[in-house]
């Protein structure tokens, strides 16, 4: 074979492999158009909210998983040195002691790195008519100020709207917002968390409307005397209230699924002076139901 018939073949071969080169290169690119590129894996973000509570028969608990589910918060329950007394008179007891002497149970866990957070949910039972003393304690180990501080609560008759405004008080630099509450044999009863679930998801919607407690209050008629239906459904709502000494003077009504009503009262609880207080009760819609107190408050 000449020389020159060498280079040829040669000099072909490699043309060859250049066009095959290049046309592999061309598919790759056209390829790399039409597959989507690896997506990186992005950490969990962290969340800028939690719920931090402290429960003393459950159901404070209960309601405090409703909260962190809705907004997908952390969690912290608080919990004591030294746990309350087993019996609710004995609890009583202490807890009274500790209000009268303003010293203040000692926490496990009273310290939260506020730091990481933008919004604290509060949640606690009603003692005396406000937060338990636990959340005294919590409060004085952390600073919340520039937070929004969310409360909510579990009561026997009320203490929701006493609570949040003694948070107000307690927290001035805080943005404290408006509190939602519960019944313990509402929360307790058949039913009650998906209640609560219900509840909760309109108390945020009226949070993130700028509701207040006077524009909540917005849609009732004007008080009147009572009739005898009126009368009837109020003694059916508290009939397992009677330790309140709850006597219905006036009442206004608004209906929402149902009716509600805002009776002004005279109360003697425990067979203590007479205050004037609102009791809310609702009625179901026909067969859905009997009446039940909702919350009593001053």
């Amino acid at each position: 074979m000449s020389r020159s018939l060498k280079f040829s073949l040669a000099l072909s071969a490699a043309v060859a492999a250049s066009a095959l080169l290049s046309a592999c290169e061309k598919q790759d690119a056209q390829q790399s158009k039409t597959q989507p590129a690896p997506v990186a894996e992005v950490a969990p973000q962290q969340s800028k909210s939690v719920v931090v509570y402290f429960s003393q028969t459950g159901a404070t608990k209960k309601l405090a998983q409703v909260f962190k589910e809705a907004r997908n918060a952390d969690e912290v329950e608080l919990q004591l040195v030294k746990p309350f007394p087993s019996t609710y008179d004995s609890t009583i007891a202490e807890v009274r002691a500790e209000r009268e002497s303003k010293q203040w149970p000692a926490l496990v866990n009273a310290k939260l790195d506020v730091d990481k957070y933008d919004t604290v949910f509060l949640g606690y039972p009603i003692m005396f008519g406000t937060f338990t003393t636990p959340i005294y304690t919590f409060l004085e180990a952390n600073d919340l100020s520039g937070k929004v501080v969310v409360p909510f609560c579990t009561y026997g008759s009320g203490g929701r709207k006493a609570s949040a405004s003694e948070l107000k008080t307690l927290e001035p630099n805080a943005n404290v917002t408006i509190a939602y509450g519960i019944s313990n044999k509402r929360i307790n009863a058949e039913g009650g968390v998906e209640k609560a679930k219900e509840e909760v998801a309109t108390f945020f919607a009226n949070l993130e409307t700028g509701k207040t407690e006077e524009m909540l209050m917005g849609g009732f008629s004007e008080q009147r005397p009572l009739t005898a239906e009126d009368s009837a459904v109020f003694a059916a709502a508290t009939k397992d209230y009677a330790y309140l000494g709850l006597k219905p003077l006036s009442v206004s009504t608004q209906v929402v699924a149902g009716m509600n009503y805002l009776f002004v009262c005279e109360m003697k609880a425990f067979g203590g002076p007479a205050t004037q207080t609102n009791v809310k009760i609702f009625k179901p819609l026909p067969g859905r139901g009997e009446p039940e107190m909702i919350v009593v408050e001053k």
